[in-house]
């Protein structure tokens, strides 16, 4: 491998996780404005914005189990989940957090960040910024995912719900 390609994998690998820093801290920032009634009460569909952050959690516990396979030479069972359970999946998830406290999900939220870095950071920076590698591809649906989020939630605070295609329940 040339040298250029080494620094041009590190740059890459920047940029992506400084869009991932930027991406989770916008949705933060509009979990942060959202008023004590959006906890518990269906903000999205008929999901509160505890399900919404329990679901983001989720999501991101399964990528940093998708890096364990990885890491261990096996292949990531994400890669080969069917876009039919996504629904499923996301009621069943957003079921199991219903009974914690908004606080604790919030917690969760922040603690799997911390785990998916510090599992990143075990990685090299080819793995991480060689654009359609696996690791890269796992990154890049981690940012597009807080992003999808945190422009609902947005519209939602801007009194515009559905003004994106996308709901809390219908996607991953």
């Amino acid at each position: 491998m040339a040298e250029d390609d080494t620094r041009s994998f590190a740059d890459d690998r920047r940029r992506l996780l400084g869009e991932l820093e930027l991406e989770r801290n916008q949705l933060l920032r509009n979990i942060e404005t959202c008023r004590i009634r959006d906890i518990e009460q269906p903000m999205i569909g008929d999901w509160s914005l505890k399900d919404i952050v329990g679901h983001v959690a989720s999501w991101e516990a399964e990528v940093v189990s998708a890096f364990r396979d990885i890491q261990e030479d096996r292949r990531p069972a994400l890669l080969d989940f069917e876009n039919e359970r996504t629904d499923a999946w996301n009621e069943d998830h957003a079921a199991r957090k219903r009974s914690l406290t908004f606080w604790s999900v919030l917690e969760q939220l922040k603690a799997g960040r911390e785990r998916l870095l510090a599992i990143v950071s075990e990685f090299d920076d080819a793995a991480i910024g060689e654009e359609g590698r696996v690791p890269n591809r796992l990154l890049q649906v981690v940012a597009q995912h807080d992003r999808e989020h945190w422009h609902v939630i947005a519209a939602y605070l801007a009194g515009m719900p559905g003004v994106r295609e996308s709901s809390a329940a219908g996607s991953n």
